[in-house]
């Protein structure tokens, strides 16, 4: 059967689009058979379950938000997935030292073995459940994401976040939460910072919850007590530094599932991005999904 390659139009300004080409007219040279595909706004389960049926490899060309359109549906139809990034982080295909390289996605695709790593689920108040590829989190980053995307009318850069990160920073107000990890107590945290990893991966390298791990079949916490805009100056600076895990305050839980229950209305990003349902909330609930996602990696890294 043919490769599926999806691609997001709009990723990187339209880079996304070229690259997808340039895999074609490499797959054609090599003999691979593609079949090029855009992305949809609607939800993946309308536009991309039914192509899948037909393929036994899929190829997302876009930045993380496209793998994570995509991956929930790879799972379902166990379909491996390859990532050929053109966003801005691309923080999935660092993962597996995937890159823009047309005859490094052909390897894959002729040579690769498939390595199966974990997909989350997150569901808030009463919304839909949303697939969870690398974390979720609630504070300031969240707030930075959802201003940004109220205020976005382009293609987004690094340069992108500047505004929204200052008025996020200036009418930055955390809220105290409920923590209950898996079966356990139910436990009380002050005002916080708290980050939900699947992977150890984040935006510019900084890696705050640096020991989670894609496929151990568990989800890690990381809690930072942060009450106002002083003490988030301080987590910048340890996390810049990679010092945050050292700090005794720090609460760094693992676990199956993870149950939050905010004091006050918070937002939420998933993967760097707001929700579908980008509503304030005041529960979130995240459970893993053990090797839920096929993966070609190159033998070497398996």
């Amino acid at each position: 059967m043919a490769t599926l390659v999806i691609f997001n139009p709009i990723s990187g300004a339209g880079r996304a689009h070229r690259l997808a080409v340039s895999l074609e007219r490499a797959a054609v040279a090599a003999g691979i058979e593609i079949v090029l595909m855009p992305t949809q706004a609607e939800p993946p389960e309308r536009w991309l379950r039914a192509p899948l049926v037909d393929h036994d490899r899929l190829v997302v060309v876009g930045g993380d938000g496209a793998v994570r359109s995509a991956a929930a549906e790879a799972a379902r139809a166990d379909v491996p997935l390859v990532h050929l990034p053109a966003g801005n982080e691309n923080l999935f295909a660092r993962e597996f030292e995937m890159t823009p390289d047309p005859e490094e996605v052909l390897r894959r695709l002729r040579h690769g073995e498939i390595r199966r790593v974990d997909l989350a689920s997150a569901s808030a108040d009463h919304g839909p459940p949303e697939v969870v590829v690398l974390m979720a989190s609630v504070g300031f980053d969240a707030d930075v994401v959802h201003d940004l995307a109220a205020r976005r009318s382009g293609p987004v850069r690094h340069l992108s976040y500047a505004l929204p990160a200052i008025r996020s920073f200036l009418r930055f107000a955390p809220a105290g939460f409920q923590l209950a990890v898996d079966d356990g107590d139910v436990v009380e945290m002050e005002p916080s910072i708290a980050m939900i990893a699947n992977a150890r991966q984040y935006a510019r390298r900084l890696d705050p919850v640096a020991r989670a791990r894609i496929d151990d079949g568990r989800l890690d916490l990381l809690v930072l007590p942060c009450p106002g805009r002083r003490s988030l100056l301080g987590w910048m600076i340890k996390i810049l530094r990679r010092r945050q895990l050292e700090d005794p305050r720090v609460e760094y839980r693992e676990g199956r599932r993870f149950v939050l229950e905010f004091g006050a209305p918070v937002h939420w990003q998933v993967d760097g991005d707001p929700p579908h349902h980008s509503a304030a909330i005041r529960r979130l609930e995240v459970e893993i999904r053990p090797g839920a996602l096929p993966v070609l990696v190159h033998p070497r890294t398996s």
